[in-house]
């Protein structure tokens, strides 16, 4: 948001995840609807959220329709740390891995989640594909070399 990252879930006093990063995107994608209704002090999936979900349904189901899901990467070259800290802007740090998205199935987008190396290498030991954008907007494949996880440039901006 204006060039710096949102956390990565958004939490409570006490540090426990209630909805993932896109509850707190929301408005710059003109989602206005659904977070005007969005309670992002309770859990993404409290009942005081059950409206706010279901009139986002047309929403949710475009962001996931193409079978992939969108997700915040964690770890070494990634925008947030292995706790989920933003690095700092976007232009600061172009080469490192902003988003990833994966086949994997049965995650809600405001659903706290997010991939850390190891999961990534999980994910990608089972078959399921993977393709990524970094800080710089370039995309490209997510491939595993023995235990490496290579991210490569073959898509451009």
């Amino acid at each position: 948001m204006n060039g710096v990252l949102p956390d990565r879930d958004v939490t409570d006093s006490n540090g426990r995840s209630l909805c993932s990063w896109v509850g707190s995107i929301l408005p710059y994608i003109e989602q206005h609807e659904i977070a005007s209704s969005l309670d992002i002090s309770q859990p993404w999936n409290s009942p005081s959220n059950e409206k706010s979900l279901a009139s986002g349904k047309r929403f949710w189901d475009w962001y996931t329709e193409d079978g992939y899901f969108v997700s915040v990467f964690t770890g070494a070259d990634a925008m947030w740390d292995a706790n989920g800290n933003p690095r700092g802007k976007l232009a600061d740090y172009p080469t490192n891995i902003l988003l990833v998205a994966t086949t994997v199935e049965d995650v809600h987008p405001l659903e706290p989640f997010s991939l850390s190396e190891k999961g990534l290498r999980e994910i990608l030991a089972t078959g399921h594909e993977a393709v990524y954008v970094d800080a710089d907007r370039f995309h490209g494949s997510v491939k595993l070399d023995g235990d490496s996880i290579i991210f490569a440039r073959d898509m451009v901006q």
